[in-house]
């Protein structure tokens, strides 16, 4: 008799386990769906914003484009300057994990330099999106997003790695001069019509971040 209560309470805590894996799965594809709806939205504001202003851009433009019921837009976003903002922040979250995707460096100055190195090569990646947000934003809104990201990165690569030199300066006086320059040279550098290789301006970096300002 107790063999088989035992029996039909493991049954029964099998049942409940399956339906809560059940219930969690269901939860993870509803999760995609909306992952994926929001980034097809993205997708085609950024594709119209090539060839239409953003003020001319209708939400119906958007779904057409996305191919996505007008409803569906509704319920992930509040309107188009809502949508905008989602595909800023997603900018700002893929250029932080590009920027942390290392995370243990032997001297301070071989992490800043392979910061520095990968905000290059991201922002030549993505040199069309940022083209766009500087057209659609005004120069200190980009601005402010690669500043602040790169801060965040830096900030977080500094908490990661410990050396036995101390700094010369205080941490967030090299964070703010490293990220500043980086966010200008940066963006001047994408901007221009006749810009150096990505080379030459990391020799520069390399020459501007001598060890002595920041290690004693």
């Amino acid at each position: 008799m107790l063999k088989c209560l035992i029996f039909d309470r493991l049954a029964k805590v099998s049942k409940k386990k399956e339906s809560v894996m059940a219930t969690e799965n269901i939860d993870d594809k509803e999760d995609l769906r909306v992952v994926r709806t929001r980034l097809l939205l993205s997708k085609a504001l950024y594709e119209l914003l090539e060839t239409t202003p953003f003020e001319k851009i209708s939400v119906m433009d958007i779904c057409n484009k996305a191919m996505v019921h007008r409803a569906t837009f509704y319920n992930h976003f509040y309107d188009k300057e809502d949508l905008l903002e989602f595909s800023i922040d997603q900018v700002k979250e893929s250029l932080f994990k590009a920027t942390i995707e290392k995370e243990k460096y032997n001297s301070p100055k071989e992490m800043y330099m392979s910061l520095i190195s990968a905000v290059i090569d991201f922002v030549d990646a993505n040199k069309k999106q940022f083209l766009i947000m500087l057209n659609i934003n005004n120069y200190n809104s980009v601005t402010g997003l690669l500043l602040t990201t790169i801060k965040r990165s830096l900030r977080y690569l500094t908490s990661k790695n410990e050396y036995k030199e101390n700094y010369t300066l205080p941490v967030n006086v090299i964070i703010d001069f490293i990220s500043g320059g980086a966010t200008n040279l940066g963006l001047n550098w994408l901007r221009s019509s006749n810009p150096c290789s990505k080379e030459e301006l990391l020799s520069y970096f390399d020459i501007l971040l001598n060890d002595k300002i920041y290690i004693k």
